[in-house]
């Protein structure tokens, strides 16, 4: 009987110990604003600003306001750090029969960087990283951009250039379910833990009997 009842605590102690996946919650929906006050800039460079996919636009001032829908993305529950997709929406920039097409951007607040992909004229440049993301969700263009704008449109080297702010408003789902495996181990350990006890009443029950 207390080898049974030390295997069955046994289960029990590793059961609590079974490590379980970091709490996020995750993004359900949202979209992000930017305020591109770097528009009159890339007009005097000749360039025309547009919108793709599922993104929209509208003029405030001398600025185009760009509006990108939320897709997806994870919080950090520990750290607030945020993972914020917005797939299928861009920004195209024209200069005469030249486009860098930009977009499914992805803004990481954790290493204050917004990544998309990137395509010249049609053809695709991969992964890369666009933005930085400073105080007060200032956008700069990040070298590896900038490096992309003068290959594609023939621009002046704009890294470390202003570009924006963006506001990002997402909804959040619930967060610290735990995941299907961990579930199972648990079940199948209190499973393990109830026989356990049911064989030992049993077995007191017949010496009571006998």
């Amino acid at each position: 009987m207390i080898k049974g009842a030390l295997s069955a605590a046994a289960l029990v102690v590793g059961l609590s110990f079974t490590p379980v996946a970091a709490s996020a919650a995750p993004i359900l929906g949202g979209a992000t604003a930017v305020d591109l006050t770097a528009t009159s800039t890339f007009e005097s460079l000749g360039y025309s600003l547009a919108t793709y996919g599922t993104a929209s636009a509208f003029k405030l001032g001398n600025d185009i306001v760009a509006t990108f829908l939320v897709t997806g993305g994870t919080r950090n529950d520990s750290t607030g750090a945020l993972l914020v997709n917005h797939n299928g929406s861009g920004l195209n920039f024209t200069s005469g029969s030249n486009t860098l097409s930009i977009g499914n951007f992805v803004v990481d607040t954790a290493n204050g960087v917004v990544r998309g992909s990137a395509a010249a004229n049609g053809f695709t440049l991969g992964t890369l990283s666009l933005f930085n993301l400073g105080a007060n969700s200032t956008l700069t263009l990040t070298n590896e951009a900038a490096a992309a704008f003068t290959t594609t449109l023939g621009a002046p080297n704009l890294a470390g250039a202003d570009i924006g702010t963006a506001q990002v408003n997402v909804v959040f789902g619930p967060s610290g379910v735990p995941e299907p495996a961990t579930w199972g181990l648990m079940i199948a350990g209190v499973g393990f833990v109830g026989a356990s006890l049911r064989r030992r009443l049993r077995a007191t029950t017949d010496a009571a009997a006998a």
